[in-house]
């Protein structure tokens, strides 16, 4: 089959009316695609998984090599489906910012350079011969959490994943709200303290600078050059034993564990951030639920949330505070690839909506060669988008 992308548009997301006619494309192939972990699997009609694969995303400037790799697992996950779940289409979930209805990266700053403005669903479509609908991560989880998870029959929630980064999304009215340019939704980037560290994305003392896998160990990271850390403490030995670069959230969510005070001084910053984004979230947008997923959040526990929950209690205007239940997601660690089963299924099923856009793309791009195979892949990401999408 050629390779195409399917376009952008508003989603329903729930469980409850707004869904309700909705067709269904199964199987489908998923591609997760994080900034520290890939994942692929052949998901079912009922959200269950066939030939789950997991992988390390490369830690390489190399655009190409994420891509291969990420070829290299959903060919992985396809070879392990019986002939009654042949996946009819691959859903992509990503971290943004996207252009869902093309199918491109933005500029997302976790993510090489090399990948920014680069079509990927373009080039897995075309790698795995299916149509591909991307969208970024936690649009695709918001939309799990709908169909199979946390959000089950809910019409306005929020869904927040704390993990390598931090990411949102917004659904109002059982619809995700994308904005004009389908871009919205990006909650890491809420400001917390405007003389605080430095974002991914270039700008001090967003959420994402201080609650996000990245800002974590980013914090560690500066106490190391500052000598703070202590000789002899468990930060001290992993920073002599991996080097300082090489340090992650995890070891110093572990440090904390062993009664670390630096440690523990970073994590709760991390908390307090977050904390504090929360009320901003539940003022704004008044909702039902917040679903808090995410590596960190897995993780961390009612040790992340409550001190949230209190804040809000305290700090968020008195209707919003008592209509919002602060909530663990359903759905762990593959909730992006369960999530590829309703985005699919949306993306081919346009109806009228009132915010986003709508758009179907059938066919190859303009240009694109539908007999090319994943092993004539290598130069793809020093390409145009405009070169492989219309």
């Amino acid at each position: 089959m050629p390779g195409h992308t399917i376009g952008a548009m508003t989603q329903p997301a729930t469980g409850s009316g707004a869904a309700a006619g909705r067709r269904t494309i199964a199987p489908v192939l998923a591609l997760d695609l994080g900034g520290t972990q890939l994942r692929a699997a052949v998901v079912l009609a009922d959200g269950s998984l066939r030939g789950r694969s997991v992988a390390r995303t490369p830690r390489t400037t190399d655009g190409d090599a994420i891509v291969r790799e990420c070829l290299e697992l959903l060919r992985r996950a396809a070879a392990s489906a019986t002939a009654d779940e042949s996946p009819q289409a691959l859903g992509i979930s990503a971290p943004g910012p996207l252009d869902a209805r093309r199918g491109v990266f933005l500029d997302p700053p976790n993510l090489p350079r090399s990948l920014w403005n680069f079509p990927l669903a373009a080039a897995l479509s075309s790698g795995v011969g299916l149509p591909a609908a991307l969208d970024k991560d936690t649009n695709v989880a918001a939309l799990a959490e709908g169909r199979f998870g946390a959000a089950q029959g809910i019409d306005d929630y929020v869904y927040l994943t704390v993990s390598t980064g931090v990411g949102g999304a917004v659904v109002n009215g059982g619809r995700l709200v994308t904005g004009a340019d389908g871009a919205g939704g990006e909650l890491g980037h809420l400001m917390v303290d405007p003389n605080g560290p430095a974002c991914g994305c270039g700008v001090r003392g967003h959420l994402e600078a201080y609650s996000s896998g990245t800002g974590i160990a980013a914090a560690l990271r500066r106490a190391v050059a500052d000598g703070l850390v202590r000789p002899g403490t468990s930060l001290a030995v992993r920073a002599a034993e991996q080097g300082a670069d090489m340090l992650e959230a995890r070891d110093v969510a572990r440090a904390e564990d062993d009664g670390d005070l630096l440690a523990a001084e970073i994590m709760t910053a991390a908390r307090y951030a977050l904390a504090s984004a929360m009320v901003t979230i539940v003022n704004v947008f008044n909702p039902t639920r917040v679903i808090v997923g995410g590596g960190i959040s897995l993780g961390q526990g009612d040790r992340l949330l409550e001190p949230a929950r209190a804040k809000v209690r305290e700090e968020a205007f008195r209707v919003q505070a008592a209509s919002v239940d602060i909530v663990s997601a359903g759905l762990g660690d593959d909730v992006g690839l369960v999530g590829a089963l309703a985005l699919v299924a949306d993306r081919l099923s346009p109806r009228p909506s009132t915010v986003g856009r709508s758009a179907l793309t059938p066919g190859a791009p303009e240009g694109e060669d539908s007999n090319r195979t994943p092993n004539q892949l290598p130069d793809l990401v020093t390409r145009s988008a405009e070169e492989v999408t219309t």
